[in-house]
């Protein structure tokens, strides 16, 4: 029988999802990483099937896999990764997960050769990211980081000589700052640029653009080609000009600056775009690429204003800029090939995420993967609606909407819909748009989803960055809650069944709303989330190491940390807790999660407390996702009907 074939009236807190959890999970492959060489075109998929496997896939006349099996490409690098594998020719450079040494293959050939030791002769473990081969094909230049035992982890730029015979250690070429990231080759390989910065900046506080010339497996004349603010995605262009994304904080809140837009340098710099738009991205992982260049040196660049995702062409000789239209709602990972063509990842509100090419003459746009074979119909799918909305204070903050939509159901005219609130991790990101099956499952459930983009998230300039500084688990709090508050004053949704999830910097927010504010929030889920802010800040990996202390405040003392940590505030809490956490979490360590679920234990407080033995930050298995789905769907079904009977 048809399940779309009957249509009754329920309330929205009856529905049955139009998919299922397992039809959420089913074929999904994470696409990243995408590299294009000659006629062929290189990606990385996450495989949750595989148990979170990465692989390098090739397409030319078909798709194949290149990651022999046994191998996973995925680095460790500031525990994120990014960056871990690269293509140049024939050969093929990738860091395998397991040991995190680089290995070498043809992509002729199923072996995979080592070029790094297991151990270094200082004892360390050594890591590598944002690989990159020189023009000749003759180095490989990296980001290198020493993880010890006993001390904090040290960082580098460092090369590899790929005539060399056997297996050695890197060569260092740069060393003295806590972080480097993006080193790039100028087109003759003559020149190099990097950023690079400093506790207790974070990337998108302050980074510093390096260039110097590469010779003998050394860097001269170093000089420093900007600094005073956030630096990212450093390209020389193929005239060797040196491109770069920067924002900074000026007086003029109006002016350009306090944007992420686009620079170049020669012997001065100039500024190419003036958008109140964002060219850039936050740095959490290596191998990012909001911009490339065309083949007559025009720029095609991803540009984020007001809640949306432009693709962009980009003219730096007139400063021009035209929109490229495709029907898509958002864009990753631009990277140019010949004969005018672009490759992307992009998505629809209506079409899941794929691998595209797009004839920039032509405009004909071309999937060449998917990242799932699952599809919906568009009477089921929940199209969202970007708005702002006022705050508490008198400023204003912004999220998508998203109303319940189910061609199997109409719910009473009197009815309104749960509402489930989605904090995004971070905190220094943001919502995403795009055909995300896991919101529409939700949608589908006759919930209505709101995806906050709280004062902190990137996409709307540095200020409003900047606003979380000092702030965490204060302003951002507030901005979610206000979001819930608007939408029972716009009698949208029923106010008295509403759910918050996050993940990570998002479950500290679940936990965060639910204990400031416990007469809004009926039930939460917080995946691998914080409870103790001190804990975090004993346990947490170097790269986060001072982030916490710019979040909560450089002068804040153990009293601010206990009173920003939701765990100090459970005599407050009123609403069951569901919590999920990976056993392998290097960046929040499975003992955050153990001692808030202690804690609601002993104050009787309902909760369920799920650990996933193998995972790390971000669940990858699918078996995993599709288990903690089913049981967070489940968790507030319970809530929800027992709040009513």
């Amino acid at each position: 029988m048809d399940r779309y074939a009957e249509r009754r009236k329920a309330p929205f807190i009856e529905w049955e999802p139009a998919i299922t959890q397992g039809e959420v999970f089913s074929d999904v492959v994470g696409l990243n990483e995408i590299h294009v060489e000659g006629q062929r075109t290189y990606w990385l998929e996450m495989r949750p099937v595989e148990k979170g496997r990465c692989v390098v896939v090739q397409r030319d006349s078909g798709v194949r896999d290149i990651t022999p099996p046994g191998f996973n490409v995925r680095t460790r690098v500031h525990e994120y990764g990014g960056g871990a594998y690269t293509v140049i020719k024939d050969a093929i450079y990738f860091v395998n997960f397991k040991d995190q040494r680089i290995y070498y293959q043809s992509k002729d050939s199923s072996e995979a050769v080592p070029l790094t030791p297991l151990t270094n002769e200082d004892g360390s473990l050594g890591k590598y990211a944002a690989l990159t081969v020189s023009p000749d094909g003759t180095k490989l230049l990296f980001v290198y980081e020493k993880e010890y035992n006993e001390k904090e982890n040290e960082n580098f730029l460092a090369v590899f000589d790929l005539d060399a015979k056997g297996v050695s250690e890197p060569q260092i070429i740069a060393k003295g700052c806590d972080f480097y990231a993006d080193p790039v080759f100028s087109p003759t390989g003559k020149k190099v640029a990097w950023l690079q910065w400093d506790h207790p900046d974070m990337p998108w506080d302050r980074t510093e653009l390096m260039m110097g010339t590469f010779e003998g497996n050394t860097l001269h004349d170093v000089k420093k080609v900007a600094d005073g603010g956030s630096i990212c995605f450093p390209r020389f262009d193929r005239e060797g000009k040196l491109y770069y994304v920067m924002d900074k904080v000026v007086d003029d809140k109006s002016s350009s600056e306090n944007w992420w837009n686009l620079y170049c340098y020669t012997d001065t710099v100039e500024q190419i775009t003036i958008e109140h738009a964002e060219f850039g991205e936050p740095h959490w992982v290596f191998g990012q690429s909001s911009y490339d260049f065309l083949l007559d040196n025009r720029i095609i660049a991803k540009m984020v204003k007001a809640g949306a995702d432009y693709l962009v062409v980009i003219d730096p000789e007139n400063k021009s800029l035209s929109v490229v239209e495709t029907g898509l709602s958002c864009y990753s990972n631009l990277k140019t090939g010949g004969q005018g063509r672009v490759y992307f990842i992009g998505a629809s509100d209506e079409k899941t995420f794929a691998i595209y090419c797009l004839d920039i003459a032509s405009k004909r746009l071309e999937i060449l993967n998917k990242s799932s074979s699952m599809e919906m119909r568009s009477e089921d799918i929940s199209v969202p609606e970007f708005f702002a909305y006022p705050t508490k204070d008198g400023n204003q903050a912004y999220g998508y909407l998203y109303m319940p939509k189910n061609s199997r159901y109409t719910a009473p005219e009197d009815d309104k819909p749960p509402l489930l609130v989605i904090a995004h991790g971070g905190p220094t990101g943001s919502a995403k748009r795009g055909f995300f099956a896991i919101i529409q499952f939700w949608t589908s459930a006759g919930f209505a989803v709101i995806d906050v983009d709280y004062r902190g998230s990137t996409g709307y300039g540095r200020r409003y960055r900047d606003e979380l500084l000092s702030r965490w688990g204060v302003t951002d709090a507030e901005d979610v809650a206000d979001a819930v508050r608007y939408l029972i004053k716009e009698a949208k949704v029923d106010g008295t069944r509403v759910a918050v999830r996050g993940g990570s910097a998002g479950g500290y927010m679940v936990q965060r709303v639910m204990t400031q504010y416990p007469d809004l929030f009926s039930v939460g889920a917080s995946y691998y989330g914080i409870g103790n802010l001190i804990t975090l800040a004993e346990q947490t990996h170097k790269f986060e190491s001072r982030y916490i202390g710019n979040l909560v405040g450089s002068d804040a003392d153990e009293e601010e940390y206990k009173e920003r940590s939701p765990i100090n505030h459970l005599d407050r809490l009123k609403a069951p807790m569901i919590i999920f956490q990976g056993t392998e979490d290097k960046i929040v360590t499975p003992d955050c999660s153990r001692e808030m679920a202690r804690n609601l234990k002993e104050r009787g407080i309902r909760y369920e407390y799920v650990e996933y033995e193998g995972e790390t930050h971000g669940f990858r298995i699918k078996k995993n996702n599709v288990d903690s789905l089913e049981r967070e769907f489940a968790f507030y079904r319970s809530v929800f009907s027992k709040r009513h009977e």
